[in-house]
């Protein structure tokens, strides 16, 4: 099975092992035309970006780029931060970025201590009880529906991996909003359940590789293997190349 395009990896800016000219080689090796490096946000403590201006110079160094037949796209993967959505990465700056990722990570500064508890916390003390664990599923789908509607993001990153969600339910945000589901192959994550789940709520999903390392940017083997196993058509996944328009298409 062919893709297109990788629309989530990291470099050396967050936690990443190369640099951004080596994973557009790495893209152009698999045999991609486009590929976005997608930096942690910087509430993610340690492995997120050291400041804001790291996505400036990311930005520059994309556009100084010239890899040959590969398309290199600068973009983010926020932190959500709160029961309201919000992420660690302001608008005026997500309205630059070509790509905008979001999800919820462990170890994420929150936006507030009573948040950080309901969200964060109920998180940890989730193995507790069933009546943790509901609090925890209730307070990690809210925070993701808002966060879907409450900023421009094109992608969902790795659904229920560390915080467990209703699926169904951030599955039918997705498609009010617009937002691609992601199956995300270096975490092989969302299951095949819950992938099942998504499909059936109707969302257009986007296979990426999560990569950190020159190797694994491309690495979409997990992706192929649920579109065979769950009988997923190619029209629903975004950067599959069957024929169409082939490219990334900013939502904002």
């Amino acid at each position: 099975m062919e893709f297109y395009g990788d629309y989530h990896t990291h470099s050396r800016y967050s936690d990443g092992r190369e640099q951004v000219e080596r994973i557009a080689e790495a893209a152009r090796r698999r045999g991609l035309s486009e590929v976005a490096v997608t930096d942690h946000g910087p509430q993610l403590l340690v492995l997120g970006v050291d400041g804001l201006h790291s996505y400036e110079r990311l930005l520059q160094e994309v556009k100084s780029l010239n890899i040959p037949g590969v398309r290199v796209l600068a973009g983010a993967e926020a932190n959500i931060i709160d029961l309201e959505g919000r992420l660690d990465i302001p608008h005026r700056l997500c309205e630059e970025l070509d790509v905008l990722i979001c999800g919820l990570h462990p170890y994420t500064i929150p936006g507030n201590i009573q948040d950080g508890y309901r969200l964060f916390g109920s998180n940890h003390l989730r193995h507790l009880g069933p009546g943790w664990r509901r609090k925890a599923v209730n307070a990690n789908t809210e925070a993701t529906i808002a966060a879907l509607e409450n900023n421009p993001v094109d992608i969902l990153a790795h659904p229920g991996l560390f915080f467990e969600v209703d699926i169904f339910e951030v599955a039918r945000a997705c498609v009010r909003k617009d937002v691609l589901f992601e199956i995300n192959c270096g975490h092989r994550h969302p299951p095949p359940e819950d992938v099942e789940i998504a499909f059936k709520a109707g969302v257009q999903f986007i296979i990426n590789s999560d990569a950190h390392f020159y190797d694994t940017v491309g690495e979409l083997d997990y992706g192929s293997y649920l579109m065979q196993k769950l009988g997923i058509p190619a029209e629903r996944i975004a950067n599959f190349r069957f024929g169409g328009d082939e490219g990334w298409k900013k939502k904002r």
